[in-house]
């Protein structure tokens, strides 16, 4: 996925990891992402890196 239309179609709840040097993970609460620890929303953050490098969908049993 790389497209804000793509994102904003993911229920929240959905985790996402960016395809970046780093492997960003962020969670759609309410909406708008979010990064644990941070107040702030991370919407730009995430949209401008999807498109960037791309992103993909984790789920809970990726997580071992």
């Amino acid at each position: 996925m790389s497209t804000p239309r793509e994102l904003d179609a993911l229920p929240d709840g959905t985790e996402i990891e960016l395809l970046d040097k780093r492997g960003t993970r962020r969670v759609k609460v309410g909406g708008h992402w979010r990064a644990e620890g941070r107040a702030a929303t991370q919407n730009v953050y995430v949209y401008v890196n999807a498109r960037r490098y791309g992103a993909v969908i984790k789920q809970e049993e990726d997580e071992s």
